[in-house]
């Protein structure tokens, strides 16, 4: 499915065989009313962009109808309220990216390395994962220095071995519980061997 949406399915059975036509309507948690999201739905499922949704919780309600099969005087319709469900599309914050040299191996030709460290952090849901790239390269697993992600805000260090002389870009990524993902970077600048970079 599409990053960003959202999907209900539902069934619904009528004793005469009518037709039936459904409509979908949404509140917020600590909202009343309830607004409508379609109508005239023919068929028992619903999909929609929860990007124009602020972040929350929300209730579904589904309201079916006989209507096509009978006239408006002696038209049923029921309805059914769905378990609450979350909508979060705000990425993780990636704090600033740090970055310290760790030591150079005697041996020039095995490059340096370099100690990395980071927080992701989200206002409302825990970070489920993170992952770090140098030059552009595959993306890497790292853990949190905790050991588990489950909170909302995650610290993660990592180490960078073998860096030859001149420029370097490390990017980090993290993901939050329903896969949005924040992004950072950093560049650092390595010496040469006449201690030019």
């Amino acid at each position: 499915m599409q990053k960003g949406y959202q999907s209900v399915l539902w069934s619904a059975h009528d004793d005469n065989e009518d037709d039936l036509k459904y409509a979908v309507y949404f509140r917020g948690e600590n909202q009343k009313d309830w607004l409508l999201l379609k109508d005239n739905l023919d068929q028992r499922f619903y999909s929609w962009d929860t990007t124009s949704m602020p972040d929350g919780a929300y209730y579904l309600k589904i309201v079916a109808s006989d209507a096509p099969s009978n006239p408006p005087d002696v038209a049923l319709q029921a309805e059914r309220e769905s378990e609450r469900f979350e909508v979060d599309n705000t990425p993780p914050a990636i704090g600033k990216i740090s970055a310290s040299p760790t030591g150079m191996n005697a041996d020039r030709s095995k490059g340096v390395s370099y100690d990395f460290q980071f927080t992701a952090s989200h206002a409302t849901n825990s970070i489920d994962r993170a992952q770090y790239s140098v030059d552009g390269g595959d993306w890497i697993l790292v853990s949190p220095t905790n050991g588990i992600s489950d909170y909302k805000t995650e610290t993660y260090s990592f180490t960078v071995r073998g860096l030859s002389p001149g420029e370097h870009t490390v990017a980090v990524r993290a993901y939050d519980r329903f896969d949005n993902v924040g992004a950072g970077k950093t560049t650092i600048d390595i010496a040469g061997a006449n201690g030019q970079p």
